[in-house]
Order: C-alpha cells, then structure tokens, then sequence
C-alpha cells in the first residue's frame, strides 16, 4: 500500500466542504512537509516539476511523517491540529525565482525540486475567504495568547483572600440565619484557624457558625 496515496486521499475528504466553498471541486492537492533552511528565515517547502509546472493553483494541507526504527514511511499526520488549508498561487516565473534541486527517484528518473517560502502561501478558510500568510499566522498566534490568559485567569474563590459569601456563596432562596450578636465576631478576632479553614475550605475553625458557612458553600458548589 502506498502510504502517501491513502493519506493524500484521506486529507482531501478532510477539505471536501471548503472546496465546494470554493467552487472547484477538482482541485490539484497535495500533501507536504514544511522544513526550515539554514541561514534562511522561515519555513519551506518543495515542489517538484510535475506539480508546480501545471499551470494550476496548488491547494497544500501541511504534514509531518512518521517513520519505523528502520527509516520507512508507516504513517503520515496532519502538521497542526486546525488542519489548515493553504494555496499556492501559481507563478509562471518559478523556473526564475526558486532554488532548485535535482535529484533520481527509485527507478533512476530524474527530477527536479523547487524550493518555495511558505510565506507566500495563501491560507484558505472553510467558507472561501482568502488571507494572506502572515495574517493567519498573526490571527494563531493571537488565538494561542487568549487561551493562555484564560488558563492563568484565577476563579473567583481564589480572586480574594476574604470571599464576598453574602453575594457569591448565599443562595437567593435560602439564607443563613445566623445571630450577629453571639454568632460573629470583628475581623481582629480572627484566628490562624479560622484563616485556614476560610482558604482551604474546610469546617476546621472553633466557631461554630464559620463551620456552618464553610460547609453550605461546599454544597452549594
């Protein structure tokens, strides 16, 4: 079984949608890995003669290959987990304007690689609409920051040292009755106990009605 046929295939499907989208529903596509170049900014990728002399925009789902302890293609996935659809819009300067690189393939058959940056791809989204490369790199990389802020975001019970339990903890239908002239106390009479049991959520404290508080929170919660 050809490794790369089955998966190009199974890609594609993966982009059936878009393509309606588009409006070409027999597009050239192909699957490729992106490298990086020593002493050259950014990612590329390379396209041989029979692909990039067509005459056609080149629709490219990014890849990585997965080899055996032996060096032979078993699997091939996608490069990252959007699945992005990227083109490339064909040049008929290439032949001028890209590193080539010549090489045989298994039955002695001459070729020829062109080298291509990846930022001049165009990214392809699911409804058609076209962005430039380096714009879907900004929107991702604005994407990524706004989930780290939310995992470093803190929930309210943390927030605050001293949660405010008459407007978070109490419920509308049903509060504590508690008698402020034997059952409370001022601030200054906290103890290390009660400030423990407060943090950590616990009904370990010696007063009676803080326990009481503590243990309706956690049910509520």
């Amino acid at each position: 079984m050809n490794v790369r046929k089955e998966k190009e295939k199974e890609f594609f499907i993966h982009h059936v949608d878009t393509f309606k989208a588009i409006g070409n529903q027999d597009p050239l596509f192909i699957i490729k890995t992106a490298f990086f170049q020593k002493g050259k900014y950014g990612r590329f990728l390379q396209l041989f003669e029979s692909e990039i002399g067509k005459g056609e925009d080149i629709y490219i789902e990014f890849c990585d290959n997965v080899n055996n302890a032996n060096g032979e293609l078993v699997n091939i996935v996608p490069f990252s987990e959007d699945r992005q659809l990227f083109k490339y819009k064909y040049n008929p300067f290439y032949t001028e304007e890209y590193e080539t690189k010549n090489g045989t393939n298994f039955k002695g058959e001459p070729y020829v690689l062109y080298t291509v940056p990846i930022s001049e791809m165009i990214a392809v989204l699911k409804d058609a609409t076209e962005i430039t490369h380096a714009l879907y790199e900004k929107r991702k990389t604005e994407t990524m920051i706004n989930l780290k802020k939310e995992e470093l975001e803190l929930p309210k019970l943390q927030s605050s040292l001293f949660p405010d339990f008459e407007e978070a903890f109490v419920s509308d239908k049903e509060e504590m009755k508690l008698d402020a002239a034997s059952e409370d106390c001022p601030l200054s009479e906290m103890t290390v106990k009660d400030l423990a049991a407060i943090m950590l959520m616990k009904p370990v404290s010696d007063k009676s009605w803080l326990n009481i508080i503590i243990k309706t929170v956690k049910d509520e919660l």
